[in-house]
């Protein structure tokens, strides 16, 4: 194959990554607005991802609610690593093994800030991930998806 095709299945993923991020943050929305006396369809209320995880040094626990937030929305990280963070065409960004660096959170802000580039990826598409995701998201915003990385990567 070519990579005009492995670009074509890349874009295909792509698509139906943020279609599947779409619906459930959709679900996710509608769970958070039920009201407390009203038990959500497995009948027991949902748990706030970010409640479970802990800040890095040098960041907050709010820092990680935005970053969720970010993640799952305008800094379309979700497209390519998923919506619960387990991988797409992106990395598995919920265990402990790192593709590049040893997963510290400076090192989260600055890769995610730099992208990676074509000799880095290690994807079987060779997908590369622009600076910052390629989302126009600051400098601040991507400070606060790391620190939810890094938590992913560090809970239990």
């Amino acid at each position: 194959m070519n990579r005009t095709t492995f670009a074509f299945a890349g874009l295909f993923l792509a698509f139906f990554a943020i279609s599947a991020c779409s619906e459930a943050s959709s679900e996710e929305e509608s769970a958070r607005t039920e009201s407390p006396s009203q038990p959500s369809s497995g009948g027991t209320q949902p748990v706030a991802v970010t409640a479970l995880l802990t800040a890095p040094e040098g960041a907050t626990d709010v820092m990680v609610q935005e970053g969720r937030e970010i993640y799952t929305g305008v800094g379309i990280c979700a497209a390519c690593h998923g919506p619960d963070g387990t991988g797409a065409i992106g990395p598995d960004l919920t265990d402990a093994e790192w593709l590049i660096g040893d997963g510290e959170y400076e090192q989260l802000v600055a890769q995610i800030l730099e992208g990676v580039s074509a000799e880095e990826a290690t994807n079987p598409l060779g997908a590369i991930m622009p600076p910052k995701g390629g989302a126009s998201i600051t400098e601040a915003q991507v400070r606060s998806v790391a620190a939810y990385i890094w938590a992913l990567s560090h809970s239990d």
